[in-house]
């Protein structure tokens, strides 16, 4: 990719807006923490027969946090519970492996070489993960 961690792509990203305001009513709401780097994340959901209809994420974290939360509420409509989980372990193996990298997911491409910030841009999927219903 060559622009390094923070790129063009990912700092778009991390100052998107449209999915941060907090839902009317949500059905569900979870807050989880990284105690790594203290990254804060609250997802709210509403969902229709198991798969997500409306979510937000609010993040008091850093910029990799917010690019990847902001970056999954984008894609995360219409997904099910084992959709995220799939998502989230083929985002980590990629992560850790550093091959089979989803396309979907090529502005994460410089954070497998920091594999302290691999949390980073997982915990919005342990966010949805824990929150869903089961």
């Amino acid at each position: 990719m060559g622009e390094g961690l923070y790129s063009l792509a990912l700092k778009e990203w991390a100052n998107r807006k449209e999915f941060s305001h907090p839902l009317t009513d949500p059905q569900f709401k979870l807050t989880v923490n990284n105690p790594l780097c203290g990254d804060r994340v609250t997802v709210e959901l509403k969902t229709i027969e198991g798969k997500i209809q409306s979510i937000s994420f609010q993040v008091r974290g850093c910029l990799l946090c917010k690019a990847s939360c902001f970056y999954l509420a984008s894609i995360a409509k219409g997904l099910d519970l084992m959709s995220i989980k799939k998502m989230r372990l083929t985002f980590e193996k990629s992560l850790k492996e550093q091959t089979g990298f989803l396309k979907s997911h090529q502005m994460f491409w410089e954070v497998k070489n920091y594999k302290s910030r691999h949390s980073c841009v997982l915990l919005p999927y342990d966010a949805i993960i824990k929150a869903f219903p089961k």
